[in-house]
């Protein structure tokens, strides 16, 4: 018999973000393993509806109850505003969000949250107590440092209260890294609920690319054919470290952006930017790239071990939160980027592409070894069905 579960997330696919990737991997795969899985998360606005369209890229899913890729997807009109103006990826929902939560809840044996920081995770969490239901709550990001202090107090502020209840009232909790899982074992009751769980990566679809591959890819998207590229994925904020990366402009090689379209005032060739991709459209874009940068602070996100699948080696920033076991192999180079060092590692990397490939190989036998999402959802599936028969997790 199956069982009903509900992933709750304040995005997901087609926006663009390692979350939205997990959610993806989480609920497909439950799916396909037989449990009857349910998405609630958000719509886009009219205006992400109207630049996908002018870029010619998949329209964002409208709100409504439909099939998406096998899993009952439920869509909530937001405003996007905060993400849109100011970087920060919080959608803010009517009223009705209460009223379809409760649905859901009450329709689902076992409630998935996404992080505790949105307005989905706090409804999720109150109905969940209301209707006695067991939930989870899977932890992607930590204490995320804002270059703006108000977000900083913002989040300091939910950390310690509306989410410290969700995590506190949570059957179980999940953190992608043992860094994560150290500060929430401080806030929950029973640090035993807390437990690491790292996310994984689709070896089949990231792959390396052949060099007929790689060219047509390059041409599709308009990028140089003879010079090294060096790839950025993410959101074009501060805690990206975008403005890192477009500063180590070289004259080596060429920077290509994924993520959004180019800034104001950027005008630099060397710098290539492809916009806000469709997740189906990256494996491709990695696989034309020679070397893959991540200058996030205070998160290790997904693209590092898409990057590694892919036969990428990793330039990571001096960040704690980015040494994980993700990145504890080879394939990987951590540089100060803050000390301004990222170009000069650029230059030595694409100075040598034999051997930067050589990096890159092994770092890829490292993922397929460590890494993939059956073992995540095996993993999953256990915490489940532990919460469900009221057994320790």
């Amino acid at each position: 018999m199956s069982h009903a579960v509900l992933h709750v997330a304040h995005h997901c696919l087609p926006h663009i973000g390692g979350l939205e990737t997990v959610v993806a991997a989480e609920t497909r795969g439950l799916a396909a393993r037989g449990w009857d899985v349910t998405l609630l998360s958000s719509a886009y606005a009219e205006v992400s509806i109207h630049r996908s369209q002018a870029r010619g890229t998949r329209p964002p899913a409208g709100p409504g109850v439909r099939d998406e890729a096998g899993v009952r997807t439920v869509r909530l009109r937001s405003w996007n505003g905060l993400e849109t103006r100011f970087g920060v990826p919080f959608p803010v929902f009517t009223p009705w969000l209460l009223v379809t939560m409760r649905r859901e809840v009450r329709r689902a044996e076992l409630v998935h949250v996404h992080d505790p920081l949105y307005l989905t995770s706090w409804a999720a969490g109150l109905w969940c107590l209301l209707l006695r239901r067991p939930y989870v709550v899977h932890r992607h990001v930590g204490f995320v440092h804002h270059s703006s202090w108000l977000v900083r107090l913002v989040q300091r502020v939910v950390l310690g209260s509306v989410a410290r209840v969700v995590l506190r009232r949570a059957t179980a909790v999940l953190a992608i890294d043992e860094r994560i899982a150290g500060e929430t074992r401080d806030v929950v009751p029973d640090p035993g609920r807390v437990h690491v769980l790292g996310n994984g990566v689709d070896t089949d679809l990231f792959r390396p690319a052949a060099p007929e591959e790689r060219l047509r890819t390059r041409r599709r998207h308009g990028l140089p054919e003879d010079r090294p590229l060096v790839l950025f994925v993410g959101r074009f904020v501060p805690k990206k470290g975008f403005d890192k990366v477009a500063a180590a402009a070289g004259d080596e090689y060429d920077l290509v952006f994924v993520g959004g379209d180019r800034p104001s005032g950027l005008s630099d060739r060397r710098l290539h930017f492809l916009g806000g991709l469709p997740a189906d459209e990256m494996p491709a874009v990695y696989g034309c790239a020679d070397v893959m940068v991540v200058a996030s602070v205070g998160e290790c996100p997904l693209t590092v071990l898409e990057a590694l699948s892919v036969g990428l080696p990793v330039v990571l920033n001096e960040d704690p939160a980015l040494h994980t076991d993700w990145t504890s192999g080879p394939g990987v180079r951590f540089v100060d980027m803050a000390g301004g060092h990222l170009r000069a590692t650029l230059e030595d990397l694409t100075g040598d592409l034999a051997g930067t490939r050589a990096i890159g190989a092994e770092g890829l036998e490292h993922v397929r070894a460590r890494f993939s999402w059956r073992a995540h959802l095996d993993r999953l599936s256990e915490v489940y069905g532990e919460v469900l028969t009221g057994r320790p997790v």
